[in-house]
């Protein structure tokens, strides 16, 4: 496997990306049709452009050197809780996705991509960094728990 190098992702990496959010979305349609709808494409052109020009959103992608290939993304957005009477203050890292390719994982690309986000956290100085995994993407799971994140909540639902 060539180097992989992790770096922002520029409008250029829309194919590679939309892709990934492609096959993410499909994961999600197979284990829960009930909630999610099959769709064309996860993520428009536009879409992405408006991303990249958000503020505090932070979108990277892993890149496989040799042959320029899109195999890795992950963004995420600084949330700042402040003046909320129930909470305290405080800033939050919060992972929107992050995603390898089902072909190149169990190389470190993922952990390469968590890895970023968790630096990029302690530079903005965030009390932490915080994802939502859903409970039928065990592997996720246990990933994240590899990097040393801890469930924190439950979301349960009944039914009808």
């Amino acid at each position: 496997m060539s180097e992989i190098n992790i770096r922002r992702a520029v409008i250029g990496d829309y194919t590679g990306v939309s892709a990934l959010m492609d096959e993410l979305h499909h994961l999600h349609v197979e284990a829960r049709p009930d909630v999610y709808r099959e769709l064309q494409t996860r993520m428009s052109h536009k879409e992405y452009e408006e991303l990249l020009e958000t503020d505090h959103r932070y979108l990277y992608v892993a890149e496989l050197l040799e042959q320029g290939e899109i195999v890795g993304f992950a963004s995420a957005q600084l949330n700042v809780i402040q003046k909320v009477d129930l909470l305290k203050d405080r800033k939050m890292l919060y992972i929107h996705e992050i995603i390898v390719g089902s072909k190149h994982r169990g190389h470190g690309t993922g952990k390469l991509l968590m890895q970023e986000l968790i630096q990029l956290g302690k530079k903005m100085q965030v009390d932490s960094v915080e994802l939502t995994v859903s409970t039928f993407n065990t592997g996720a799971q246990a990933f994240y728990e590899q990097m040393g994140l801890a469930v924190r909540s439950s979301r349960m639902e009944y039914i009808l």
